[in-house]
């Protein structure tokens, strides 16, 4: 009777503990799906000269997509210039500052350009992507595609 007692007494303390550390890694894991913005100037690929841009970033799981778009066309009898990226998640590093502070380093799959028209699937290159306080700050994307390399540098949001 007394050893019965003591093992439900243990797996009690298994259950309470085990409910503990599930809750825990329920509330530090990450959302699915991220989304970041950012308005700065884009240089290369559609944005010759270097061009106001915005960028939006999606993090969804492994994958990324990075948009960065022309608000308005310089030129008015063309259209404003378009990039876009997508691929996988190589390495996520955290700066200090919280959650929202860190470095992407990523593998493009695609890449999409307002100057060619079409989506070219099967290109390989990379991305360096920097967010602060929850704004895209600084990318660096290049590719093996014909003007398929985009920097952008975003505003100081201070």
């Amino acid at each position: 009777m007394l050893k019965n007692r003591q093992f439900i007494g243990f797996i009690g303390a298994v259950a309470v503990l085990g409910g503990l550390w599930s809750s825990q890694a329920i509330a530090q894991s990450r959302p699915s799906t991220e989304f970041f913005q950012g308005r700065g100037v884009a240089q290369g690929a559609a944005f010759s000269q270097g061009r106001n841009a915005n960028v939006s970033l999606t993090l969804d799981g492994d994958n990324f997509g990075l948009e960065m778009t022309e608000p308005q066309a310089a030129n008015r009898s063309r259209a404003p210039g378009r990039v876009q990226y997508r691929g996988a998640i190589v390495r996520r590093t955290p700066n200090s500052g919280g959650p929202n502070n860190f470095t992407l380093t990523t593998r493009v799959r695609s890449f999409d350009s307002s100057e060619i028209f079409r989506v070219l699937p099967n290109t390989t290159g990379t991305c360096r992507i920097e967010v602060f306080d929850a704004r895209v700050i600084y990318s660096n994307c290049t590719t093996v595609a014909d003007d398929g390399s985009t920097r952008f540098l975003g505003l100081e949001q201070f």
